[in-house]
């Protein structure tokens, strides 16, 4: 018996951290340095430079209020990281020097040394640059509606005798966005991390009506008496989930998947 436990034991651990590992978030298209570790994570500053899109184009109030979302989500998921939020680096800088960083992050992706001189000037100790850009933003409408029939008692049932029909009717809008993370290390002038994720959030109205069957009607039912009597149109739609509210999912996914504390 003691044989067999021992057998068990390390079965029952590595299902548990496969399990474990596959609760994070995916990223795709990952590039991650050698050096950038939990041990340089956790001794080092954080820059946040902000968040930019190539959907379309924020002006730089947006670009900070997103870093800022970006910068308290790690806080909150990464409490052990030491952040200097956007609205710093910008009070510690020139427009003119933030603005080129972001502009040319968006129409990049890339950061090179030329670009950080003024951050690094700013904060001398601080090792990351952190930045986001937006590069999927795509709202979408769904109409679902399916029929029941209902029997007016226990016995029409029995009988299979339906007099009534049940439509139930879900108006749901999408919201599906995707953005890079990118992490520079300033003092090596290198790309530290990189990485892709994707979220989606859906709204939906939901609605139930029942009405009563009309053999004469029966075909055009749905089609034409329902969804005047439901009002079945654009309007009816929720509200698209904000920005912010995917944004948050995302930086949600890489605050997750930034290195962790060895296991002891």
């Amino acid at each position: 018996m003691q044989e067999g436990e021992c057998v068990k034991k390390p079965l029952l651990i590595l299902i548990v951290m496969m399990t474990l590992s596959a609760c994070k978030t995916p990223v795709v298209d990952v590039q991650h340095d050698p050096s950038f570790t939990y041990a340089a994570v956790a001794q080092s500053h954080f820059v946040v430079g902000g968040v930019v899109a190539t959907t379309e184009h924020l002006d730089d109030i947006t670009r900070i209020r997103f870093g800022d979302l970006l910068a308290r989500v790690f806080s909150e998921e990464r409490p052990e990281l030491m952040l200097i939020r956007p609205g710093l680096l910008l009070k510690k800088t020139d427009n003119e020097s933030f603005t080129r960083l972001l502009d040319g992050y968006r129409l990049t992706g890339v950061i090179s040394e030329h670009d950080v001189d003024h951050v690094r000037r700013a904060f001398p100790a601080a090792r990351y640059l952190l930045l986001s850009r937006i590069e999927m933003d795509h709202v979408s409408q769904l109409h679902d509606e399916n029929e029941t029939d209902v029997p007016d008692s226990e016995e029409d049932r029995r009988k299979g005798e339906f007099e009534q029909v049940r439509v139930d009717v879900s108006l749901t809008t999408t919201r599906q966005m995707g953005a890079t993370l990118t992490i520079y290390d300033l003092h090596q002038h290198l790309l530290a991390w990189s990485g892709y994720v994707s979220q989606t959030v859906t709204n939906s109205n939901d609605s139930s009506h029942t009405f009563n069957k009309d053999r004469r009607w029966q075909e055009e039912l749905i089609d034409s008496v329902v969804d005047g009597l439901i009002g079945l149109d654009e309007e009816e739609y929720p509200e698209a989930p904000s920005q912010t509210e995917v944004l948050e999912a995302i930086f949600e996914g890489f605050a997750e998947n930034m290195p962790t504390s060895p296991k002891k």
